[in-house]
């Protein structure tokens, strides 16, 4: 059972991580963390891990340096518990003092799998150190063979079935090799990782520079010279190429156990597919968080853009309506009133949007489906539409004059078209002719929307239905980035598809195709 130190500021997060940890290990748990002042404190309680915040971090960093060089060449891990914001306030010491950290808030699957990869690491590390001075007595054995032939026999021997014991331990993976790539001996943990057979090994089919892929073999030359020099390499992450084609991680630690005739090693492998991929799901989850956090900051950007405008417009108006209100004539009164009414409907229309999109992220968003009449529904949108146009731009309904009835929810309809109309009027500044064109074959309504506006660039075309993502060329163009993606939802709530075709400067089309019988 491993002993694990506990140099947490907070008093929960100390009995939370006590009580998740104390069925499996040794909790060393000081009584009051804050009241550890002094390294000597510390020093009378020894541990194979320690799990500590920023704040002990800082505090204690001198003493954490001295704690890890008094116990090399054995690893002594420490882990770091920390929020992204803390991150920065440990970075001074972070990489020179600890071996991982982990985030808050803490999932216990990731503390406990982290927590045993390192304790791995250290009952890794210790029984290097054992073997290698086990090794190392074997070699000064045969040295003082003249003092005690028959003695240094007999410590070879033992030495051999202690290391033949912890190969076949099958803890981790463990191989006896040469630096020209051969090897003699694998246990059974180290042949399964790889995916071959004892019988590959007995025919000279495995060979472990065969195994290493190109990017790792300066890594293993970089160790071979190493070897050479001090008779033992520090332990190094890099990959083998298992006997399916497939890669596997692993921490490999080497000693040299002969240099003559040739310099024969013994290795030790772990296989961290593990640590390998909750490092991935941790980076994976950061992006998810980046991303919602910059949807955040776009979202508060369009909202106090997009609703300021109409809401001074109908603030300036009323005012000017109670100041004056004796001063203007009829007609200027009811064009005020107007524009407040047009303020107010594109507030309306912004609401629905956010609305809309919430429910359908959520799963909430209705779908009620009524037999509707498309051809007149078509024609009473698009009057709608054309007195809220300009006089430049001409919306005309093109459609066979014959009677279609579909089954479909009028007020998602009304937003699909509604949505795609208003991108048309809005990204045509100069004008131009505007078509809703609408067919009927197969069992399907076709919905198509002409424009002769700006168009869309290429790039832009496949990420133009997500939430706030407009267009590189709208330049000074209003607008929130909402609109495509309410129609997007909506359509597929129809189960139909929706597509476009664009060019930059000549006009946008959208195609929208919805089941008539849904």
């Amino acid at each position: 059972m491993g002993r694990i130190l506990l140099l947490l500021e907070h008093q929960e997060n100390r009995r939370l991580l006590s009580e998740w940890l104390a069925p499996r290990y040794s909790v060393i748990l000081p009584e009051v963390a804050a009241q550890v002042t002094e390294p000597a404190d510390l020093d009378s309680q020894p541990f194979d891990l320690c799990i500590l915040d920023a704040r002990a971090l800082d505090h204690f960093w001198e003493w954490v340096q001295a704690t890890r060089a008094a116990e090399k060449p054995v690893i002594l891990p420490f882990l770091l518990i920390t929020t992204r914001q803390d991150v920065g306030y440990a970075t001074r010491h972070l990489w020179q003092s600890i071996d991982d950290l982990i985030t808050k808030p803490i999932e216990k699957i990731e503390l406990q799998a982290r927590v045993e990869i390192l304790l791995r690491s250290r009952q890794f590390s210790l029984q290097l150190q054992t073997t290698n001075q086990q090794l190392q007595q074997q070699i000064v054995a045969r040295q003082q063979a003249e003092a005690g032939e028959e003695r240094a026999i007999a410590a070879q021997h033992q030495s051999e079935i202690q290391f033949q014991r912890l190969i076949n331990s099958n803890l981790i993976g463990a191989i006896a090799a040469d630096i020209e790539g051969n090897i003699t001996d694998a246990n059974d943990a180290f042949l399964r990782m790889v995916g071959y057979t004892r019988e590959d090994l007995k025919q000279g089919k495995i060979r472990w520079n065969d195994m290493t892929p190109p990017e790792y073999r300066d890594r293993d030359r970089d160790s071979i010279e190493e070897l050479r020099n001090t008779g033992v390499c520090n332990a190094f992450e890099k990959e083998y190429i298992r006997a399916d084609g497939s890669r596997v991680p692993v921490l490999i630690g080497v000693t040299v156990v002969e240099r003559s005739p040739r310099l024969n090693c013994v290795a030790f492998v772990l296989d961290i597919t593990q640590r390998k991929q909750a490092e991935a799901e941790m980076r994976n989850a950061l992006e998810k968080e980046r991303e919602l956090n910059e949807l955040k900051s776009r979202f508060v950007s369009m909202v106090s853009h997009e609703f300021r405008n109409p809401l001074n417009l109908i603030s300036g108006t009323a005012q000017l309506l109670v100041r004056s209100n004796n001063k203007l004539s009829e007609p200027k009164k009811q064009e005020l009133l107007q524009r407040q009414q047009a303020a107010v409907n594109r507030l309306i229309e912004l609401l629905d949007d956010v609305l809309t999109l919430g429910r359908a992220e959520v799963g909430k968003l209705e779908f009620n489906p009524i037999e509707l009449e498309l051809e007149a529904f078509c024609r009473q949108l698009v009057a709608e539409m054309q007195l809220t146009a300009k006089e430049a731009h001409a919306i005309a309904l093109v459609s066979p004059g014959k009677r279609f009835t579909a089954k479909v929810d009028k007020k998602l309809l009304q937003q699909i078209l509604t949505n795609l109309l208003s991108n048309a009027i809005k990204y045509s500044p100069q004008g131009g002719d505007i078509t809703l064109e609408l067919t009927c074959q197969k069992n399907e309504a076709i919905f198509r929307v002409k424009d002769e506006g700006i168009g869309i660039p290429p790039k832009d075309l496949q990420r133009l239905f997500e939430s706030f993502h407009r267009a590189s060329n709208v330049g000074g163009i209003p607008g929130t980035g909402l609109g495509l993606a309410v129609v997007k939802q909506a359509v597929e709530l129809h189960q139909g598809a929706i597509a476009v075709e664009s060019e930059e400067e000549v006009g946008t089309t959208f195609t929208v195709t919805l089941p008539m019988d849904r």
